[in-house]
Protein backbone atom coordinates (compact mmCIF):
# COMPACT_ATOMS: atom_id res chain seq x y z
CA UNK A 1 0.00 0.00 0.00
CA UNK A 2 1.28 3.42 -0.90
CA UNK A 3 1.02 5.80 2.06
CA UNK A 4 -0.30 8.63 -0.10
CA UNK A 5 -3.76 7.02 -0.28
CA UNK A 6 -4.25 7.01 3.50
CA UNK A 7 -6.18 10.29 3.42
CA UNK A 8 -8.72 8.77 1.06
CA UNK A 9 -9.40 5.70 3.20
CA UNK A 10 -12.03 5.41 5.93
CA UNK A 11 -13.22 2.61 8.18
CA UNK A 12 -15.85 0.58 6.30
CA UNK A 13 -17.75 0.12 9.59
CA UNK A 14 -18.10 3.75 10.74
CA UNK A 15 -16.54 5.97 8.00
CA UNK A 16 -13.95 7.48 10.36
CA UNK A 17 -10.36 8.12 9.35
CA UNK A 18 -7.84 5.33 9.78
CA UNK A 19 -4.48 5.41 11.52
CA UNK A 20 -1.48 3.56 10.13
CA UNK A 21 1.28 1.52 11.77
CA UNK A 22 4.09 0.47 9.44
CA UNK A 23 5.89 -2.80 10.15
CA UNK A 24 7.69 -3.37 6.85
CA UNK A 25 8.29 -0.80 4.15
CA UNK A 26 10.04 -0.95 0.81
CA UNK A 27 10.65 2.33 -0.97
CA UNK A 28 7.31 4.18 -0.85
CA UNK A 29 5.22 1.06 -0.29
CA UNK A 30 3.99 -0.43 2.96
CA UNK A 31 4.46 -4.19 2.63
CA UNK A 32 3.19 -5.08 6.11
CA UNK A 33 1.25 -2.82 8.44
CA UNK A 34 -1.92 -2.16 10.36
CA UNK A 35 -4.81 0.21 9.73
CA UNK A 36 -6.76 1.09 12.89
CA UNK A 37 -9.95 2.99 13.63
CA UNK A 38 -11.02 4.65 16.87
CA UNK A 39 -14.19 2.50 16.78
CA UNK A 40 -12.04 -0.57 17.49
CA UNK A 41 -11.83 -2.01 13.99
CA UNK A 42 -8.42 -2.94 12.64
CA UNK A 43 -7.27 -4.13 9.23
CA UNK A 44 -3.96 -5.77 8.30
CA UNK A 45 -1.80 -4.84 5.34
CA UNK A 46 -0.34 -8.11 4.09
CA UNK A 47 1.80 -8.64 0.98
CA UNK A 48 1.30 -4.93 0.19
CA UNK A 49 -2.51 -5.26 0.08
CA UNK A 50 -4.73 -3.68 2.77
CA UNK A 51 -7.45 -6.15 3.85
CA UNK A 52 -10.37 -3.85 4.65
CA UNK A 53 -13.00 -6.51 5.28
CA UNK A 54 -15.56 -6.83 8.07
CA UNK A 55 -16.97 -9.75 10.02
CA UNK A 56 -17.67 -12.91 8.02
CA UNK A 57 -15.44 -11.94 5.09
CA UNK A 58 -12.28 -11.69 7.18
CA UNK A 59 -9.62 -14.39 7.06
CA UNK A 60 -7.85 -15.79 10.10
CA UNK A 61 -5.25 -13.12 10.87
CA UNK A 62 -3.94 -14.71 14.09
CA UNK A 63 -0.59 -15.48 12.45
CA UNK A 64 -0.23 -11.83 11.50
CA UNK A 65 -1.11 -10.68 15.03
CA UNK A 66 1.40 -13.09 16.56
CA UNK A 67 4.15 -12.07 14.14
CA UNK A 68 3.91 -8.40 15.12
CA UNK A 69 3.11 -8.82 18.82
CA UNK A 70 -0.49 -7.68 18.48
CA UNK A 71 -2.12 -10.33 20.63
CA UNK A 72 -3.96 -7.58 22.50
CA UNK A 73 -6.10 -7.04 19.42
CA UNK A 74 -9.21 -9.14 19.44
CA UNK A 75 -9.80 -11.41 16.48
CA UNK A 76 -12.70 -9.92 14.53
CA UNK A 77 -13.19 -12.97 12.38
CA UNK A 78 -16.56 -14.61 12.90
CA UNK A 79 -18.30 -17.64 11.54
CA UNK A 80 -20.84 -16.64 8.90
CA UNK A 81 -24.46 -16.79 9.93
CA UNK A 82 -26.72 -19.02 7.81
CA UNK A 83 -28.03 -15.95 5.97
CA UNK A 84 -24.44 -14.95 5.11
CA UNK A 85 -23.35 -18.27 3.60
CA UNK A 86 -24.24 -17.30 0.04
CA UNK A 87 -22.12 -14.16 0.31
CA UNK A 88 -19.07 -15.99 1.61
CA UNK A 89 -19.61 -18.70 -1.03
CA UNK A 90 -19.25 -16.02 -3.73
CA UNK A 91 -16.07 -14.72 -2.08
CA UNK A 92 -14.62 -18.23 -1.98
CA UNK A 93 -15.79 -19.09 -5.51
CA UNK A 94 -14.08 -16.13 -7.14
CA UNK A 95 -10.98 -16.50 -5.00
CA UNK A 96 -10.61 -20.10 -6.12
CA UNK A 97 -11.41 -19.24 -9.72
CA UNK A 98 -8.80 -16.51 -10.09
CA UNK A 99 -6.05 -18.11 -8.01
CA UNK A 100 -6.37 -21.27 -10.14
CA UNK A 101 -5.76 -19.24 -13.33
CA UNK A 102 -3.94 -16.08 -12.19
CA UNK A 103 -3.17 -14.84 -15.73
CA UNK A 104 -6.56 -15.42 -17.43
CA UNK A 105 -7.38 -12.50 -19.71
CA UNK A 106 -3.99 -10.85 -19.21
CA UNK A 107 -2.09 -12.71 -21.95
CA UNK A 108 -2.65 -14.35 -25.30
CA UNK A 109 -5.99 -14.86 -27.04
CA UNK A 110 -8.13 -14.25 -23.95
CA UNK A 111 -6.51 -10.83 -23.51
CA UNK A 112 -7.18 -9.93 -27.15
CA UNK A 113 -10.77 -11.21 -26.97
CA UNK A 114 -11.62 -9.38 -23.73
CA UNK A 115 -10.01 -6.11 -24.86
CA UNK A 116 -11.87 -6.05 -28.18
CA UNK A 117 -15.17 -6.95 -26.48
CA UNK A 118 -14.67 -4.24 -23.85
CA UNK A 119 -13.97 -1.52 -26.41
CA UNK A 120 -17.00 -2.51 -28.46
CA UNK A 121 -19.59 -2.88 -25.74
CA UNK A 122 -18.59 0.26 -23.77
CA UNK A 123 -18.62 2.39 -26.92
CA UNK A 124 -14.93 3.26 -26.88
CA UNK A 125 -14.47 1.64 -30.33
CA UNK A 126 -10.66 1.54 -30.29
CA UNK A 127 -7.68 2.19 -27.97
CA UNK A 128 -7.62 5.88 -28.95
CA UNK A 129 -11.26 6.29 -27.97
CA UNK A 130 -10.57 4.49 -24.70
CA UNK A 131 -7.67 6.80 -23.87
CA UNK A 132 -9.59 9.88 -24.95
CA UNK A 133 -12.43 8.98 -22.57
CA UNK A 134 -10.23 8.13 -19.57
CA UNK A 135 -6.94 9.94 -20.01
CA UNK A 136 -7.81 12.96 -17.83
CA UNK A 137 -9.52 11.15 -14.96
CA UNK A 138 -8.19 11.89 -11.47
CA UNK A 139 -9.32 8.73 -9.70
CA UNK A 140 -10.70 5.54 -11.22
CA UNK A 141 -12.31 2.72 -9.23
CA UNK A 142 -12.26 -0.76 -10.77
CA UNK A 143 -15.01 -2.34 -8.67
CA UNK A 144 -14.40 -6.09 -8.64
CA UNK A 145 -10.96 -6.01 -10.21
CA UNK A 146 -10.38 -9.79 -10.20
CA UNK A 147 -6.88 -10.29 -11.59
CA UNK A 148 -6.45 -6.58 -12.33
CA UNK A 149 -6.93 -7.01 -16.08
CA UNK A 150 -8.94 -3.82 -16.62
CA UNK A 151 -6.98 -1.91 -13.98
CA UNK A 152 -3.82 -2.36 -16.03
CA UNK A 153 -5.50 -0.81 -19.07
CA UNK A 154 -6.68 2.11 -16.93
CA UNK A 155 -3.12 2.66 -15.67
CA UNK A 156 -1.79 2.92 -19.21
CA UNK A 157 -4.60 5.19 -20.44
CA UNK A 158 -4.66 7.47 -17.39
CA UNK A 159 -1.02 7.91 -16.42
CA UNK A 160 -1.56 11.01 -14.27
CA UNK A 161 -4.55 9.57 -12.38
CA UNK A 162 -4.78 7.11 -9.51
CA UNK A 163 -6.32 3.69 -10.21
CA UNK A 164 -7.94 1.68 -7.40
CA UNK A 165 -8.67 -2.01 -7.92
CA UNK A 166 -10.96 -3.52 -5.28
CA UNK A 167 -12.01 -7.14 -4.91
CA UNK A 168 -13.73 -9.17 -2.21
CA UNK A 169 -11.72 -12.31 -2.81
CA UNK A 170 -8.15 -13.53 -2.42
CA UNK A 171 -7.69 -12.69 -6.10
CA UNK A 172 -6.19 -9.42 -4.85
CA UNK A 173 -2.87 -11.18 -4.36
CA UNK A 174 -2.73 -12.15 -8.04
CA UNK A 175 -4.01 -8.68 -9.01
CA UNK A 176 -1.18 -7.07 -7.03
CA UNK A 177 1.44 -9.22 -8.77
CA UNK A 178 -0.09 -8.51 -12.19
CA UNK A 179 -0.21 -4.73 -11.67
CA UNK A 180 2.74 -3.89 -9.42
CA UNK A 181 4.86 -2.47 -12.25
CA UNK A 182 2.47 0.50 -12.49
CA UNK A 183 3.21 3.34 -10.09
CA UNK A 184 -0.37 4.69 -10.11
CA UNK A 185 -2.19 1.49 -9.09
CA UNK A 186 -3.61 0.56 -5.67
CA UNK A 187 -5.03 -2.91 -4.96
CA UNK A 188 -7.31 -3.36 -1.93
CA UNK A 189 -9.40 -6.22 -0.58
CA UNK A 190 -12.82 -4.85 0.34
CA UNK A 191 -16.55 -5.41 0.05
CA UNK A 192 -18.31 -3.35 -2.66
CA UNK A 193 -21.27 -2.96 -0.33
CA UNK A 194 -19.02 -1.44 2.39
CA UNK A 195 -16.28 0.39 0.57
CA UNK A 196 -13.46 1.98 2.62
CA UNK A 197 -13.34 5.29 0.75
CA UNK A 198 -14.51 8.83 1.29
CA UNK A 199 -17.74 9.65 -0.50
CA UNK A 200 -17.55 11.16 -4.00
CA UNK A 201 -13.91 10.10 -4.27
CA UNK A 202 -13.93 8.88 -7.88
CA UNK A 203 -14.65 10.55 -11.20
CA UNK A 204 -14.90 7.20 -13.02
CA UNK A 205 -16.24 3.91 -11.64
CA UNK A 206 -16.08 0.67 -13.62
CA UNK A 207 -17.96 -2.54 -12.82
CA UNK A 208 -17.40 -5.23 -15.44
CA UNK A 209 -19.60 -8.27 -14.75
CA UNK A 210 -19.52 -7.84 -10.98
CA UNK A 211 -22.69 -6.28 -9.58
CA UNK A 212 -24.91 -9.21 -10.58
CA UNK A 213 -22.76 -11.42 -8.33
CA UNK A 214 -23.64 -9.38 -5.22
CA UNK A 215 -26.66 -10.10 -2.99
CA UNK A 216 -28.63 -7.25 -4.61
CA UNK A 217 -27.59 -5.81 -7.98
CA UNK A 218 -29.61 -2.61 -7.65
CA UNK A 219 -28.37 -1.92 -4.14
CA UNK A 220 -24.77 -2.50 -5.25
CA UNK A 221 -25.24 -0.05 -8.12
CA UNK A 222 -26.70 2.58 -5.80
CA UNK A 223 -23.88 2.00 -3.31
CA UNK A 224 -21.25 2.71 -5.97
CA UNK A 225 -23.00 5.96 -6.84
CA UNK A 226 -22.22 7.25 -3.34
CA UNK A 227 -18.55 7.26 -4.32
CA UNK A 228 -19.00 8.98 -7.68
CA UNK A 229 -18.17 12.67 -7.88
CA UNK A 230 -20.56 15.20 -9.48
CA UNK A 231 -20.36 14.86 -13.27
CA UNK A 232 -18.42 11.62 -12.76
CA UNK A 233 -19.09 8.62 -14.99
CA UNK A 234 -20.02 5.04 -14.12
CA UNK A 235 -19.68 2.17 -16.61
CA UNK A 236 -21.37 -1.17 -15.89
CA UNK A 237 -21.96 -4.58 -17.51
CA UNK A 238 -24.84 -6.67 -16.13
CA UNK A 239 -26.29 -10.02 -17.20
CA UNK A 240 -29.39 -9.69 -19.37
CA UNK A 241 -32.53 -11.66 -18.61
CA UNK A 242 -32.96 -14.20 -21.39
CA UNK A 243 -35.78 -16.21 -22.93
CA UNK A 244 -37.89 -18.59 -20.82
CA UNK A 245 -36.08 -21.81 -21.80
CA UNK A 246 -32.65 -20.45 -20.92
CA UNK A 247 -33.95 -18.84 -17.70
CA UNK A 248 -35.56 -22.11 -16.62
CA UNK A 249 -32.41 -24.12 -17.37
CA UNK A 250 -30.21 -21.56 -15.61
CA UNK A 251 -32.25 -21.69 -12.41
CA UNK A 252 -32.64 -25.47 -12.53
CA UNK A 253 -28.96 -26.27 -13.09
CA UNK A 254 -27.63 -23.59 -10.74
CA UNK A 255 -29.88 -24.91 -7.96
CA UNK A 256 -27.49 -27.90 -7.87
CA UNK A 257 -24.17 -26.44 -8.97
CA UNK A 258 -23.99 -23.53 -6.52
CA UNK A 259 -24.00 -26.08 -3.71
CA UNK A 260 -21.03 -27.99 -5.10
CA UNK A 261 -17.46 -27.55 -3.98
CA UNK A 262 -15.13 -25.59 -6.24
CA UNK A 263 -13.56 -28.80 -7.53
CA UNK A 264 -16.85 -30.61 -8.12
CA UNK A 265 -18.34 -27.65 -9.97
CA UNK A 266 -15.19 -27.35 -12.06
CA UNK A 267 -15.64 -31.00 -13.05
CA UNK A 268 -19.32 -30.44 -13.82
CA UNK A 269 -18.46 -27.40 -15.94
CA UNK A 270 -16.12 -29.57 -18.00
CA UNK A 271 -19.15 -31.53 -19.20
CA UNK A 272 -20.80 -28.30 -20.40
CA UNK A 273 -17.55 -27.15 -22.00
CA UNK A 274 -17.14 -30.44 -23.86
CA UNK A 275 -20.76 -30.20 -24.97
CA UNK A 276 -20.14 -26.69 -26.30
CA UNK A 277 -17.01 -27.83 -28.11
CA UNK A 278 -18.88 -30.76 -29.63
CA UNK A 279 -21.58 -28.47 -30.99
CA UNK A 280 -18.97 -26.02 -32.27
CA UNK A 281 -17.05 -28.78 -34.05
CA UNK A 282 -20.23 -29.73 -35.94
CA UNK A 283 -20.27 -26.21 -37.42
CA UNK A 284 -23.98 -26.48 -38.24
CA UNK A 285 -26.09 -23.54 -39.26
CA UNK A 286 -29.87 -23.68 -39.45
CA UNK A 287 -32.70 -21.27 -40.01
CA UNK A 288 -35.78 -20.47 -37.94
CA UNK A 289 -38.36 -19.26 -40.48
CA UNK A 290 -40.59 -17.21 -38.17
CA UNK A 291 -40.38 -15.41 -34.83
CA UNK A 292 -41.54 -17.42 -31.82
CA UNK A 293 -42.43 -14.58 -29.44
CA UNK A 294 -43.52 -16.74 -26.51
CA UNK A 295 -40.00 -18.25 -26.42
CA UNK A 296 -38.32 -14.95 -27.31
CA UNK A 297 -36.67 -16.55 -30.32
CA UNK A 298 -36.41 -14.46 -33.48
CA UNK A 299 -36.45 -15.70 -37.05
CA UNK A 300 -33.08 -15.96 -38.74
CA UNK A 301 -30.00 -18.05 -39.33
CA UNK A 302 -28.26 -19.56 -36.29
CA UNK A 303 -25.09 -21.44 -35.52
CA UNK A 304 -26.14 -24.51 -33.51
CA UNK A 305 -23.63 -23.97 -30.68
CA UNK A 306 -24.52 -20.30 -30.28
CA UNK A 307 -28.26 -21.11 -30.35
CA UNK A 308 -27.80 -23.56 -27.47
CA UNK A 309 -25.59 -21.07 -25.65
CA UNK A 310 -28.04 -18.18 -25.81
CA UNK A 311 -31.40 -19.98 -25.77
CA UNK A 312 -30.99 -23.31 -23.93
CA UNK A 313 -28.12 -23.34 -21.41
CA UNK A 314 -24.60 -22.02 -21.03
CA UNK A 315 -22.01 -24.08 -22.89
CA UNK A 316 -19.39 -21.53 -23.91
CA UNK A 317 -16.71 -22.46 -26.42
CA UNK A 318 -14.13 -20.38 -28.31
CA UNK A 319 -11.62 -22.21 -30.53
CA UNK A 320 -8.96 -19.62 -29.72
CA UNK A 321 -8.99 -20.43 -26.00
CA UNK A 322 -7.49 -23.43 -24.21
CA UNK A 323 -9.91 -25.94 -22.71
CA UNK A 324 -9.39 -24.60 -19.18
CA UNK A 325 -9.85 -21.00 -20.36
CA UNK A 326 -13.19 -21.99 -21.88
CA UNK A 327 -14.11 -23.99 -18.82
CA UNK A 328 -13.47 -21.05 -16.52
CA UNK A 329 -16.15 -19.04 -18.34
CA UNK A 330 -18.71 -21.78 -17.83
CA UNK A 331 -17.64 -22.27 -14.20
CA UNK A 332 -18.03 -18.52 -13.65
CA UNK A 333 -21.72 -18.93 -14.46
CA UNK A 334 -22.51 -22.17 -12.67
CA UNK A 335 -20.74 -21.81 -9.33
CA UNK A 336 -21.28 -18.34 -7.72
CA UNK A 337 -24.32 -18.26 -5.45
CA UNK A 338 -25.52 -15.03 -7.06
CA UNK A 339 -25.89 -14.52 -10.82
CA UNK A 340 -28.83 -12.14 -11.23
CA UNK A 341 -30.24 -11.20 -14.63
CA UNK A 342 -32.04 -7.95 -15.43
CA UNK A 343 -34.08 -6.36 -18.19
CA UNK A 344 -33.31 -3.18 -20.10
CA UNK A 345 -36.34 -1.48 -18.56
CA UNK A 346 -35.11 -2.30 -15.04
CA UNK A 347 -31.66 -0.86 -15.62
CA UNK A 348 -32.93 2.26 -17.36
CA UNK A 349 -35.29 2.75 -14.43
CA UNK A 350 -32.34 2.68 -12.00
CA UNK A 351 -30.65 5.42 -14.01
CA UNK A 352 -33.77 7.59 -13.92
CA UNK A 353 -34.28 7.00 -10.18
CA UNK A 354 -30.71 8.09 -9.46
CA UNK A 355 -30.80 11.15 -11.72
CA UNK A 356 -28.18 9.87 -14.16
CA UNK A 357 -27.70 10.88 -17.78
CA UNK A 358 -27.26 7.83 -20.02
CA UNK A 359 -24.24 8.36 -22.27
CA UNK A 360 -24.06 4.91 -23.89
CA UNK A 361 -26.30 1.84 -24.05
CA UNK A 362 -25.41 -1.48 -25.66
CA UNK A 363 -27.37 -4.73 -25.57
CA UNK A 364 -26.36 -8.18 -26.74
CA UNK A 365 -27.62 -11.66 -25.98
CA UNK A 366 -25.45 -12.12 -22.90
CA UNK A 367 -25.79 -8.77 -21.17
CA UNK A 368 -26.35 -5.03 -21.08
CA UNK A 369 -23.53 -2.49 -20.97
CA UNK A 370 -24.10 1.16 -20.18
CA UNK A 371 -22.25 4.32 -19.23
CA UNK A 372 -23.94 7.07 -17.23
CA UNK A 373 -22.96 10.47 -15.91
CA UNK A 374 -23.88 11.83 -12.51
CA UNK A 375 -25.49 15.24 -12.72
CA UNK A 376 -23.79 18.09 -10.89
Amino acid sequence: MKERILGLLVCPACNRRLGLQVFLKEDAEVKEGLLECSCGQWFPIMNSVPRLLLEEYRSDYNGFLKKYGLKHLESQTQEPRPEDLSRTQVQSSFGSKWTSQPLWGTTGETKKFMKEWKLKKYGWENPRGFKRSLGNRKRILDAGTGLGREAMDFCKACREGEIFGVDLSEAVDAAYLNTRKYSNIHILQADLMRLPFKRKAFDFIFGEGVLHHTPDTKKAFQTLLNFLSPEGEIAIYIYKKKGPIREFCDDYIRHFTTGLSYRDCWEFSKKMTKFGKGLSDLNIEFEIPEDIPILEIKAGKYNLQRFFYYHIFKCFWNDGFSFDENNLINFDWYHPAYAWRHTSDELKGWCVENDLDILWWFEEESGITFRCQKKS
